[in-house]
Formats: structure tokens, sequence, C-alpha cells
């Protein structure tokens, strides 16, 4: 019943996720996500997934975070397979590059530089593989399903489909593949090597109250718990499970043929005493668990990365490395400056993916390599609609602050400036007007010239930046665009 109830809510879990990201679906879940909490500074959350954690291990691996649980499916189709059904065996963790990776993270945090953390957050690569790949056929068979049921089910609209953006694309499919094959081939390597959400969590679980455990009284060192162990963590030859990498996934105890595998209270001075019973000599002990002084330092290293985190979520932290103190971009209504918003956006595209205009693109070079990835405003593909606060409300990192309708509609993000020569009026005497047509807040008028023709012109008082202006305009190169508001 634990393996069953556990695969139930993480596919709970995957549904509420996909569903958020596509828009149908309040974001909840989320907030939820550990790194963007973080930065957030979203205190109770952090402290649920850290108490469940020192209770009942990493249950936030199995259920909550949904990279993992997409490994997982990964890994079942992989097993529905007779020819690739793969036996694991235990393995020793690689300590040092979790806990170097775990490293370069918390010093990345501190520093500012947000680009390390979002490289290797699961939440984050999760998004960016959903938004940037697999959207586009979701779209298409969205529609398609809008099309047949146009009759009968009107409330099915079409959605627009815009152009992939190819570097994104390309580095979510290299994520997508190279993490589709390790899942494939070794099934939770990534998370227990490289991702340091499962090595932070992992440092509270070795300390776990409730666990997996091994009846020594009752196992007949069958193998087969081992063997089915993606985790690579269960040590038949010495009944140990090393819990630092347990995701509890319970696969072990739903196949233990014995019921020899239990999830009970860990009593750490009974575990030693019955395999020092067993004659399991002092330096195979020292071997399979972790020293006194390796134990303070990794845990060390996962708190000093955690007070990182929240050092970085209070605004009046200064950056030690600035990474965007000179740049200026045009940002998302909600987003203060672009070195606040650099600092804390992870990368997840969530906001993308929700924007119904599709104005928010993610980032190549357009604000530096350390912005790389992360969403911009990108006019020529769409406009920020006046009445929508998406964006805002769906930050979980809080780089984009929470905004109601009202005070977004009244929110400065740039202003539209005229270049009358890119004028189609100018150019070849078109009547065109367009901009001032969809100006939402009426900034724009067309005004008579002394040539008799009639040009826009930009109040500045009354321009917010939205950007439809430069969406709608028809010249090539748009002749009115928005910029970035001055310092």
């Amino acid at each position: 019943m634990l393996n069953k109830g556990r695969i139930f809510l993480s596919w709970l879990t995957m549904a509420a996720v996909l569903l958020s990201f596509g828009g149908i679906a309040a974001p909840f879940l989320s907030r939820l996500q550990f790194l963007p909490a973080l930065l957030a500074a979203n205190v109770l959350v952090i402290a649920v997934i850290l108490i469940v954690t020192f209770l009942f291990g990493r249950l936030y691996c199995s259920v909550i975070c949904p990279l993992g649980i997409g490994q997982d499916a990964v890994y079942w189709l992989a097993k529905r397979r007779k020819q690739n059904r793969r036996k694991f065996a235990y393995h020793r963790e690689q300590r040092w590059i979790r806990y170097g990776i775990l490293t370069a993270v918390g010093i990345s945090l501190l520093l500012g530089i947000s680009l390390v953390p979002a490289l290797v957050d699961p939440y984050s690569i999760f998004g960016r593989i959903v938004t940037d790949i697999l959207a586009i056929p979701a779209s298409y068979a969205w529609n398609g399903l809008a099309g047949l049921s146009s009759g009968w089910l009107p409330i099915i609209s079409k959605v627009d489909i815009l152009p992939l953006v190819v570097p994104a694309a390309v580095m979510a499919g290299v994520y997508f593949l190279i993490l589709a094959i390790l899942s494939w081939r070794y099934g939770r390597w990534y998370c227990n090597t490289l991702c340091p959400v499962g090595t932070l969590l992992g440092t509270v679980s070795r300390f776990s109250l409730f666990r997996p455990v091994i009846d020594s009284s009752r196992c007949v060192r069958c193998g087969q718990c081992e063997k089915i162990c993606r985790s690579f963590c269960i040590d038949v030859a010495h009944g140990t499970i090393d819990s630092s990498r347990c995701v509890d996934c319970f696969d072990c105890i739903s196949i233990c043929p014995k019921g020899a595998l239990t999830v009970s209270w860990y009593k750490r001075e009974q575990d030693t005493a019955e395999r020092a019973e067993a004659k399991v000599s002092p330096e195979i002990r020292e071997r399979e668990g972790i020293s006194r002084r390796d134990m303070l330092i990794t845990t060390a290293v996962a708190a000093g990365t955690l007070a990182a985190g929240l050092a970085r979520s209070q605004t009046m932290i200064p950056a030690l490395l600035e990474t965007g103190k000179k740049k200026k971009a045009v940002l998302p209504p909600g987003a203060v400056s672009l070195a606040e918003f650099s600092q804390r956006c992870t990368a997840c595209h969530l906001c993308v993916s929700r924007c119904p205009s599709k104005v928010l693109t993610p980032a190549v070079m357009e604000n530096g390599i350390m912005q790389m990835g992360q969403p911009h405003m990108d006019f020529t593909r769409g406009y920020c609609v006046y009445n929508c606060n998406f964006c805002s409300q769906s930050c979980p990192a809080g780089a984009i602050r929470p905004l109601d309708l009202a005070t977004k509609a009244q929110t400065k993000i740039g202003i539209a400036r005229y270049a009358q020569f890119h004028c189609l009026i100018a150019r070849e005497g078109i009547i065109c007007g367009n901009c001032a047509r969809h100006c939402p807040v009426q900034a724009i008028t067309m005004v008579e010239n002394r040539d008799g023709r009639s040009y826009p012109k930009v109040d500045g008082s009354r321009c917010i930046g939205c950007g439809s202006c430069e969406y709608h305009c028809p010249a090539q190169p748009a002749a009115i665009s928005v910029s970035p508001l001055r310092s």
C-alpha cells in the first residue's frame, strides 16, 4: 500500500504541475518546489519540507519533485521491455561530486549568480523541458481536440502556436535526452549524484527517524531489493540502506518475499549492535557509513547553502558579484530591477508558459550570459496584456512579485519611443494609426503635421510600456518601440 499510495500521489502531483504549465490549473505546487521557495524566502514551505524529510526521509523527491517523478516514468517504461530489465547493485555514494556541486550552488547563491543553480535545479530543468519542447506538440494536440469538439464543446478554444526559440529548445532537448538516457539505464543517478536539492535533503535524511530498514532476522539475502533499487542504496550483503540516497519509492518493500523490509523507527544503537552481532568488521562498517568528520562537513555544506539561499532572498543583501548593474532591460510587471530579477529567477519558464500573448520568451544573450535562459520581453512576438497578471501570480521564486490587476494596470515597465523616419506614413504615405488604435491607455494620439498628415505622438506620462504599439506596428523595422526605463 505504501508503494501504491506513493505512486498515486506522485501522479497527482505530475498532473497538477503539467496543468499549471498549461495555464489550466493554478500554480500552487510550483510554490512547494525547494529552490524557488528558498529564493522567495518561503520559510513555511522550506520548514515543512525539512521537517518531513527529517521524519520520513526524501518523500519530497518521490512525491513533489516533477523531474524525479518524470525519471520514474522513464524507468517504468524501461522495465516494460524484457530485454532492458536492468538489475541494479549497491554502490557507495559519490560524495565529493554531490557536495562539490552543492558547494558551487551555495557560493553562486551567495554571489547573486542564479545561472549555476538554474542549470542543476530539478524543477527548473523540468519547466524548461515542458515549456520549450513539449508545449509545441501539446498545443497541436489541443488545437486538434478543439477542432473536433467545436460542435459539442465550444469552451475548448484553439491556442496560438509561436515558433520555437531555437537556443532554448536545443538546451531543453539536451537536458531531456541526457536525463532520459540516465533514467532508462541508471534510474535515479541524477538525483543522487548531480541534484543539489537531493544532496541537501539527503543530508537531512541521514538523520531521518522513520525509514526503510532491513530486519536481519527475516532477511534471506535473496537480493531482490538491491536489484530493484534505482538509487543504488541497498547493500544486502551487510544489511544496510543508505538513507541519504533513498527516495522512499518503497519498491523494495513491495518486492521483498519475506517481508524483511519495513518502514519503521530507526534505532541507530540497535542497528550497530545487530551488525556487530552479525560479525561485520569495524572497517567495513566505517567504509559503508560516513565518518563523524565527513558528517560534520556535509552537514555544514548543506546548512551553508540553505543560509546562502535565504540571505540572497533578502533585497537588503547586495550582490557580491553584480551581474546586471549597467545593463537595462524591459522587465515584466512586478520585477523590481534587473539585478534582483536575475538573482532570483531560476529560469523555470512557468511565466513563459502562462503568458497569454507570449511576450515573455527565454533570453539567449539579450541581457548577458548570466541571464541566459531567463525570460525577457520580446515585443516582436507579443505584448503585455493590460488586464493580465499571470506572470506575477505564478513566479514561485519571487523574481516577479505578485501584483493585483489594479496595481498592474498602473505599473510602468518601459516607455514607447517613436521614430518617424521608419513610419509608413512618412515613408510611403500610408495612413496607418495602428499604434494609437491598440494602445490600452490612450497614451498615443494621432496629431496632424504641417504636411497635412497625422503622425503618432506618445504621451510619456501615460505610457506604461506594454509594447502593444510595437507589436502591432506593421513597419519593418518598427517605427515605435519600447525602451527600458532609465534609472
